[in-house]
This record gives structure tokens, C-alpha cells and sequence, in this order.
């Protein structure tokens, strides 16, 4: 598995290239995911993530976290051996760090929940409907307590972005 970071502005990206891979690879592992694949992590400021979310998802204001699948890394019709390139996580840490004491994070601790929540955007998961939330939230919390048992982190209702 890879995990490519990438900070072109050197934003303080709050948590180390290293301390992200560990949490999507990890996140990867826990799904079952054992083929090999890329993700990639963009670290961006507050205007592009605000661009993005008004590109892709016709909501203009910023937002702390988007995805973006490319292949399934359950795809059967891709030979087991074929790297694939799983999709794109990207991270606004301003946004994170802000909304961070408003759901009783450290920033640290939101920003590792939004990248297990992006990473299980990429295989699949999803929160339009309630009970999708509900699956997801169960997930990520259970994935933060096994990945970072020294957080703390409050999850939920975080993923049900309906509001937005």
C-alpha cells in the first residue's frame, strides 16, 4: 500500500506524514483491504477546499474534508496483482483545527477522524441517509479507538452532512 502526502502550501498539517499514513493504512488494513493501491492526501488551505466543495459538491463555504474514489479495492474485474489507484483524501487543517473544540477535539484528534472518515469514504462508506451515518460513525469510532487508543475523540453525529 501507498500513501502519498502531499503540503505545497506547508501548511501546518497538524499531524506527521507518517502519523497520517499510519492512520489510512491502518484503516486500510482493518477493512480487509490486502491488494495493493495508492491513496493519496492533499493538505490545502481554506480557499481551495472552499473551491473544491463549490466544484464538486455545489456547496459554497469550506469544508474539513473531501474525497474522491477512483477504483473499488474490492473490484474482482482488476487482477489481484494491478495497483490501483484507490482515490483522493484532502484535508483543510485550518478548518479542522477551528471546528476541532466545537465537537471537543484537539485538533490532532479531528484530524484523525476525518481522515479515517475520508479513507472510508474511498471503500465505499457513506452518510446521506441516517442509518448509513450511523454505520459510519460506529466505524470510525471503532477504528479510532483501535488505531489511536491514546485519543480521545468525540465521533458523531459528524458524518451526517445533510445540513450542509
Amino acid at each position: 500500500m501507498g500513501v502519498s502526502i502531499s503540503n505545497d502550501s506547508a501548511l501546518d498539517q497538524i499531524l506527521s506524514d507518517e502519523e497520517i499514513r499510519a492512520l489510512v493504512e491502518g484503516v486500510l488494513a482493518a477493512e480487509g483491504v490486502t491488494r495493493p493501491l495508492e491513496v493519496s492526501v492533499s493538505v490545502v488551505d481554506t480557499d481551495e477546499i472552499h473551491e473544491l466543495n463549490r466544484a464538486w459538491r455545489g456547496i459554497d463555504k469550506p469544508t474539513d474534508v473531501l474525497s474522491f474514489e477512483c477504483d473499488s479495492a474490492f473490484d474482482e474485474d482488476i487482477p489481484a496483482d494491478e495497483l490501483i489507484e484507490l482515490g483522493d483524501i484532502i484535508v483543510a487543517p485550518e478548518v479542522i483545527a477551528a471546528q476541532a473544540p466545537g465537537f471537543g477535539n484537539t485538533p490532532a484528534e479531528e484530524l484523525a477522524l476525518m481522515l479515517v472518515h475520508g479513507t472510508l469514504h474511498l471503500l465505499g462508506y457513506d452518510h446521506i441517509a441516517d442509518d448509513e451515518a450511523e454505520v459510519m460513525e460506529a466505524r470510525e469510532d471503532e477504528l479510532l479507538r483501535q488505531l489511536v487508543p491514546a485519543l480521545q475523540v468525540s465521533v458523531g453525529p459528524t458524518t451526517n452532512h445533510r445540513h450542509d
